[in-house]
């Protein structure tokens, strides 16, 4: 059971990126300015903290590992405790992998539209694309000090707040925190911890992606 949330976690995961305190500014301005306030690199490579809270439980899942987003390619989340595992999210699927690499689930986007709405928000925000975001999401949010900002999405589609409600995102250059409120009651927060811009994958990255 704990394997099984913690998977559903790593998926909730791939829903999938001024003024103090500013008050809320009309969305396409809002998102033109964090935009301009993100690092605008091919790869970004750090470590995660992903707290999963289950409707009806008192304990937290906790889970941790390191993550690494490649422009036009996606991005791969690797987790090394509780166990290993690795989930690799890319507009056109969902790949979960075992501590031995071998597949253990694969997912098509055009199969799961709402996993696809959600891998494609995650990528468009990590790398900095967020115009698209506003055809999908009600965005609200602010500009915090000369670096900050902190944005809300509410979906738009019927069918996609049945799985998420809220997602929540807070950052400066890069994106630090999500935080993911489902239908389900059940809500996810990602802590990305010390992220860094490369200019290209490792070889090992690179293995990640295949």
């Amino acid at each position: 059971m704990k394997r099984r949330h913690l998977l559903r976690g790593a998926m909730a995961m791939t829903m999938a990126a001024g003024l103090l305190a500013a008050a809320p500014v009309f969305s396409e301005d809002l998102l033109g300015a964090v935009a301009a306030r993100l690092a605008d690199a091919p790869v970004i490579r750090g470590q995660f903290e992903q707290t999963r809270r289950l409707a009806g439980f008192s304990n937290p899942l906790v889970s941790r590992g390191d993550f690494v987003l490649a422009r036009g390619r996606g991005v791969v989340w690797s987790t090394r405790d509780p166990f290993p595992s690795s989930l690799l999210v890319t507009p056109e699927k969902l790949v979960m992998r075992g501590a031995d690499g071998r597949v253990q689930q694969q997912m098509q986007a055009d199969a799961q539209p709402a996993m696809r709405v959600v891998g494609e928000s995650m990528i468009a925000v990590l790398r900095g694309d967020l115009r698209g975001l506003a055809t999908r999401f009600d965005v609200t949010g602010k500009l915090v000090g000369n670096a900050g900002w902190t944005l809300t999405l509410t979906p738009t589609d019927a069918g996609m707040r049945r799985v998420f409600t809220r997602i929540e995102l807070a950052g400066d250059k890069y994106v630090r925190n999500v935080r993911l409120e489902e239908g389900s009651g059940d809500s996810t927060v990602v802590r990305m911890i010390d992220p860094v811009a490369a200019a290209r994958l490792t070889a090992g990255e690179e293995q990640r992606f295949e």
